[in-house]
């Protein structure tokens, strides 16, 4: 039988083929039929969250703790991709599958968009997530015993992996004045010339929140450049920028940037669904880094994201970022809360102001705690779980971090709490 009349046969009966177009068209609009309600509070536990998991392994489950540390939100994913994932399930068989060029080509269009970064299609290629893809990267630059640079404090999970490959972390704190956080250039030079073959570039920094500037990028590439040193960046918050800021690739600041860097960011932090493995990618510039680094991840079979991975990456990024818009309208109304409530209270802790992302930092210096103390404060006696300060290295002492992407109702529990505890 041909095949069109085979097609034509299964049409009749009923059966439904795909169309390749299960993502919803972009829409400058609320989309009709879907919504939010970032006001809802949402029941997690039992459901494998990582994030209230913590309680559950402490035999608290149903307790009044509020869970407030690890970088996921509490609100339900962008509803357009939510549907997307059940239209691929609904209507297609999960056989292996290949990357198809949808996937580069809705990162290419995305960072042109939000970012104003022109990327070539070939520049590109998924990874298996962004830590996931560090480590494969240490592991083909690098050799165990070989420096690695954190510029401090930093997200932990950069050092805790480092140490894990074998590879020995350096720290250059960040120079901090009056809660305004600047990179220390002379150090770095310093480290450099004692021998470094890679800096790992938190752009936006977590947990600070900072957007780093075209100038500091562009000095960081030449320094870089001129001692040897590659600048492995992750720019997982990149889309979470806040008041009308605007996030700069590290890649695209300057001819010498796109020489030393590589670029590792991903849809999950911005569109929630960090449980959904496989949705990074990579921007490689320069070809002999990008096919050193894709040889490491084929040899490994990690070059093969799954097939929801790759429909909820495309998915977000095919459409106009309107829950995006108002998931980070929210965000700011929460920071803005926070923020204000440690300005107008003398309680002994600042909130330092991030440029993007929901995690906002909270100097409890003043206090005069031991970090041990500080965190048993907050944990026992506010029943609020943060994330440790100190766990971000250098200058992370008498800090800790606080998650506010979650309802405004958790986050004003919260604050009543620390009021209670610390006024």
């Amino acid at each position: 039988m041909k095949r069109r009349s085979f097609l034509k046969g299964l049409a009749a009966a009923g059966v439904v083929l795909p169309t390749g177009a299960w993502f919803p068209s972009c829409s400058a609009d609320k989309p009709e039929g879907l919504s939010w309600d970032f006001d809802k509070v949402i029941d997690r536990f039992g459901s494998w969250s990582i994030k209230y998991g913590r309680l559950e392994d402490l035999g608290e489950k149903g307790s009044t703790k509020l869970s407030m540390w690890i970088a996921d939100m509490d609100f339900m994913t962008d509803p357009l991709v939510s549907k997307a994932l059940r239209d691929r399930v609904d209507n297609y068989v999960l056989g292996y599958t290949r990357t198809p060029v949808e996937f580069l080509d809705s990162v290419v269009s995305w960072e042109k968009r939000m970012h104003g970064y022109d990327v070539a299609r070939e520049w590109v290629a998924p990874c298996p997530g962004v830590i996931a893809s560090l480590n494969q990267a240490y592991l083909t630059f690098t050799e165990p015993g070989d420096t690695i640079v954190l510029q401090t404090p930093v997200y932990d999970h950069f050092r805790i992996y480092i140490e894990k490959m074998g590879r020995i972390p350096v720290e250059n704190p960040l120079i901090e004045e009056n809660g305004h956080y600047r990179m220390d250039f002379d150090g770095l030079e310093r480290i450099f010339e004692e021998g470094s073959k890679v800096l790992v570039l938190c752009n936006p920094q977590n947990p600070v929140g900072i957007l780093w500037d075209k100038e500091t990028l562009s000095t960081l590439a030449g320094i870089c450049e001129r001692h040897g040193v590659m600048v492995f960046s992750d720019e997982i918050h990149s889309d979470l920028t806040l008041r009308g800021r605007k996030h700069i690739p590290f890649c695209s600041v300057s001819e010498a940037a796109a020489r030393v860097g590589l670029i590792f960011g991903s849809p999950t932090k911005s569109f929630n669904f960090a449980g959904l493995s496989g949705t990074a990618w990579c921007i490689i510039p320069d070809r002999e880094k990008r096919e050193k680094l894709l040889g490491t991840l084929e040899k490994s079979k990690l070059d093969e994201p799954s097939i929801m991975s790759l429909t909820a990456t495309i998915a977000a990024y095919s459409h106009e970022p309107v829950w995006l818009d108002a998931v980070k309208e929210y965000i700011q109304g929460n920071l803005d809360l926070v923020y204000d409530f440690f300005k107008d209270n003398d309680l002994g802790i600042k909130a330092v102001m991030p440029e993007a992302s929901f995690l906002i930092w909270l100097d409890c210096r003043s206090l005069g705690l031991s970090q041990a103390e500080l965190m048993s404060r907050f944990s026992d006696d506010a029943g609020i779980i943060l994330n440790d300060g100190i766990s971000y290295g250098t200058g992370g002492e008498g800090f800790v971090r606080m998650n506010v992407g979650c309802p405004r109702s958790v986050v004003e529990e919260a604050l009543s709490r620390i009021r209670k505890t610390f006024g």
